[in-house]
């Protein structure tokens, strides 16, 4: 549009201070169209060239907005794409089984990439809605403990583990209740990205009402015949049940 705009210029003022007429309008344009190109791209094949003070202004004008507009937008698309993110990949759900004589709610993560995770942390914080005394729904939140919540590195998959023991502000909900309680889980993943040189962050949740009962996660990796150990990302969300073990 902005090659357009200088080459109406162009054509109005007169082809002739760039290059010979060829006395079709259309054709006349296409010329004015590439020199405006290669001013504001600041290419100059030579092929062309502005002659007179007029349109020596103009095409110089047109040359400081392409060195502007470019800078601009190398500026944002570096911003956009150099931009640190996580790349981390949770399961799709949350189960809740029997796991040292205790009720445990888990769900597990991977990296999506093939760098390793350094020094992930992990917090989960659980929000209720209940009601309170005068009979209206409140968010009430709880910091949820995790058997482990930092490790120094994650090369395949993290199942995280919420125990529902005496401290778990779980403790006085059975497992259908678990089911029908308005709840949400919410969980911040930080660790240092050796690619970035820094710490990245990323969030996830899940809904208490789609906890799956008695389910047990199928491994995500194993080892070939040389040792080495294969990541299987397509199994990070399979589950089998319990009651087949």
């Amino acid at each position: 549009m902005i090659n357009s705009f200088f080459a109406i210029i162009y054509t109005f003022l007169g082809i002739s201070q760039i290059t010979e007429p060829t006395g079709d309008v259309f054709k006349d344009f296409l010329n004015a169209f590439f020199f405006s190109a290669q001013t504001i791209t600041t290419v100059g094949y030579g092929a062309m060239a502005p002659k007179g003070l007029l349109f020596g202004i103009i095409s110089s004008f047109e040359a400081l907005i392409g060195l502007l507009s470019f800078s601009f937008i190398t500026g944002l698309l570096y911003g956009r794409f150099s931009r640190p993110r996580a790349n981390i990949r949770f399961s799709s759900t949350m189960v809740l089984r029997a796991h040292n004589e205790n009720d445990c709610i888990m769900f597990r993560l991977m990296s999506r990439n093939a760098n390793v995770m350094i020094r992930p942390h992990i917090e989960a914080t659980l929000i209720l809605s209940q009601k309170n005394e005068d009979k209206k729904y409140i968010n009430n939140f709880y910091n949820l403990k995790l058997e482990r919540n930092s490790i120094t590195y994650l090369p395949t998959t993290w199942t995280i583990v919420h125990p529902i023991n005496e401290s778990s502000p779980l403790k006085d909900f059975d497992r259908e209740e678990l089911k029908k309680i308005n709840g949400e889980v919410l969980i911040l993943v930080s660790y240092y990205d050796e690619s970035f040189a820094q710490e990245v962050h990323q969030v996830h949740s899940y809904v208490l009402k789609n906890l799956e009962h008695d389910q047990r996660f199928i491994p995500a990796f194993y080892y070939d015949d040389e040792g080495y150990t294969i990541l299987d990302h397509d199994n990070l969300d399979k589950t089998y049940s319990d009651k087949t073990t």
